[in-house]
């Protein structure tokens, strides 16, 4: 299936694979879930909560098409579960094509894609029609102009596309696609967990755990010394700091001030 799912990616910007979560792995995945996770709407995935949530990084399914997305340059960037009380950009469409300062694009060129930002969202429960659920605007990742405002709009929005899914199922969608959360009144439950991907030589979201920058990597094959060169960042100017210290990432990131 994978050119097939690489053409519908193309011309959709989103793919479903049913069944990605394998049943077992799919009931563990919900008794953690009705022990630990009620309590909140949305909750960071660690870890450290076992081998079913370390799973979830890399399903064979979906770890095979982001493969070829990323021709095996790529990385996890951010991961969290969200239950029916989380409503993204408080029920309105978001995001949109070409938004590359913010690392969310998707382009193509000789047959090879392009990509910034990609979610998965894995249905852990069944998300339907009587469910906040997933929706977009099918090849609004590929558009050429900007989101009218009444295309942000979920209500009589006749480009709109609504997603079901089944427990087990994942969704694959560019970040560049306009979509959103469909709010739908006394909502059933929904159980997700979004896993977003960036390529492998940026992070979208800046790592807590990043320290500032206080050396450059260093030159190859320098005779002189192939050890990076330590300095004080304290001499730097504000506009220095920005270009040296500050490590890479795309939301949030202030631009350099002149």
């Amino acid at each position: 299936m994978s050119q097939e799912f690489v053409y519908q990616f193309d011309i959709n910007g989103y793919i479903v694979i049913p069944a990605a979560i394998p049943q077992p792995h799919l009931q563990r995945l919900q008794k953690y879930w009705c022990k630990n996770l009620i309590g909140h709407p949305l909750h960071d995935v660690n870890f450290d909560w076992g081998d079913d949530w370390r799973g979830l990084i890399d399903i064979e399914s979906v770890y095979s098409f982001l493969d070829i997305v990323y021709r095996s340059k790529f990385r996890l960037d951010h991961m969290f579960c969200a239950d029916e009380r989380f409503v993204s950009s408080g029920g309105q469409l978001h995001h949109q094509a070409d938004m590359f300062d913010e690392g969310i694009y998707y382009w193509v060129r000789n047959r090879r894609i392009h990509s910034g930002l990609v979610a998965v969202q894995y249905a852990i429960s069944d998300i339907g029609a009587t469910t906040n659920h997933f929706c977009c605007i099918p090849g609004s990742h590929r558009a050429n102009f900007p989101v009218p405002d009444r295309y942000r709009n979920l209500s009589e929005n006749l480009l709109l596309r609504h997603v079901y899914l089944q427990a087990g199922d994942a969704v694959v969608f560019s970040e560049a696609l306009v979509h959103g959360t469909f709010r739908v009144a006394n909502s059933g439950p929904r159980r997700s967990v979004f896993a977003r991907y960036m390529n492998n030589h940026s992070y979208f979201r800046r790592p807590p755990a990043h320290r500032d920058i206080a050396s450059l990597p260093p030159t190859p094959n320098h005779s002189a010394s192939s050890e990076a060169q330590i300095f004080s960042t304290s001499d730097l100017t504000p506009r220095q700091r920005q270009l040296v210290v500050e490590p890479a990432y795309a939301r949030g990131h202030a631009p350099v001030r002149s």
